[in-house]
């Protein structure tokens, strides 16, 4: 794989961040790369192996497979289904994986899942990116390769590990704008209604266009600031820091260009603010001015987090996702509408409400809300 054909797969992973179906192309792109075949970028609980999405990006895939996963084999993949989800969770990490790192390969193909999914779509390893984790929910990125060329080497695995930061920034990255996106509009309006500060800068870091939360953290004394109209950080340190790496997604040497990530401490806050910093090709932003793009991404921490999913989360040890189907419930919901508010499988809200019974000590949903109005007040903010 040339230094060249590499860039030019790190500006598109960035571009599926703004544009999630250029996911396909990145799976099939990789896949060429590493001398796979397809791939498919899954969200599966890792308790029973359900979640998966007859949307989720797959490539050069039947979508027929999507369906029958969904249907029988979430319950009989020996490669997600664990047996103590609690302990994995403690000891997960975003790192590259094939599936001998799961089990023996001569143990896998004696597995219904194996002759019965794997090998009609002519599937004999795989290679399995973790991007992300939300709960039980693992997001991984998956790639499939034939029998007849053999089992994901070490130098396939190199690769991988050289594009792995990326995929991860930019899956992140698509997220935070994943609720905005769905209210349609360019993405001009994408931008201007996301809960995090977005800004878009040339090449050389000055300000192209900010977003209302990014001028709201602008405001704020000891963090975000401008010079000479350029994003730059009140922190010396941390202003150089932020400064790179803006000069390394703005980069005009394609080997060099890339996205970056970075905490930002501020005098006010708790927790520091989630900074992403990642390039853009110039027509994705033509609206705003002509030339290479590159976006500034940032997350108030303390904004994410609720105050009664954050007291829910503290008194009872509940994770993340577990909190979200919590007040779902107090909201009123059944698991079922809970399920579609959240936008997971009833299977990963009936097994988080079981561990959520557990750790509250109630066994009823009743009981549960109860317990949640001491905890909490009349309801949720």
């Amino acid at each position: 794989m040339s230094a060249l054909s590499n860039s030019d797969f790190v500006d598109l992973v960035y571009d599926a961040a703004l544009e999630p179906a250029l996911w396909v192309s990145v799976m099939e792109r990789f896949a060429d790369m590493v001398g796979g075949s397809g791939g498919w970028l899954s969200q599966l609980d890792m308790v029973d192996g359900s979640g998966a999405d007859e949307g989720d990006p797959i490539a050069r895939t039947d979508p027929n497979f999507a369906a029958l996963y969904i249907e029988h084999f979430a319950l009989r993949n020996p490669l997600s289904n664990v047996d103590d989800p609690d302990r994995y969770m403690r000891q997960w990490r975003p790192k590259v994986l094939t599936d001998e790192d799961w089990i023996a390969k001569e143990d896998l193909t004696k597995t219904e899942f194996y002759n019965d999914f794997l090998k009609p779509q002519d599937l004999h390893s795989s290679l399995m990116i973790r991007l992300a984790a939300d709960g039980y929910e693992i997001a991984t990125f998956n790639i499939g390769r034939p029998e007849r060329r053999g089992q994901f080497d070490a130098a396939d695995i190199e690769i991988a590990e050289v594009n792995h930061p990326h995929l991860i920034r930019a899956f992140q990255l698509g997220r935070k704008f994943a609720d905005t996106r769905r209210l349609g509009g360019d993405m001009a309006s994408v931008l201007d209604h996301s809960p995090h500060g977005v800004f878009l800068l040339d090449r050389t870091g000055r300000i192209r266009h900010v977003n209302r939360k990014g001028e709201a953290l602008l405001a704020e004394a000891g963090g975000l600031v401008t010079i000479h109209g350029r994003l730059s950080v009140a922190a010396p340190d941390a202003a150089r820091r932020m400064h790179a790496l803006v000069c390394a997604a703005g980069s005009s040497d394609r080997e060099r260009r890339g996205g970056g990530s970075m905490a930002l401490a501020t005098p006010a806050r708790r927790l520091p603010l989630s900074v992403t910093v990642a390039p853009a090709r110039p027509d994705r932003f033509s609206a705003f001015h002509a030339g290479p793009s590159v976006v500034v991404c940032v997350t108030d921490l303390e904004a994410e987090v609720s105050l009664p999913e954050q007291r829910l989360r503290e008194l009872f040890g509940l994770t993340a996702a577990e909190a979200r189907v919590a007040l779902a419930l107090f909201d009123g919901l059944g698991a079922a509408d809970a399920a579609a508010s959240l936008g997971v499988s009833f299977h990963t809200v009936r097994n988080q409400l079981v561990r959520i019974f557990e750790k509250t000590g109630t066994n009823r949903q009743t009981d549960l809300v109860r317990l949640m109005m001491r905890a909490v007040g009349e309801g949720p903010v």
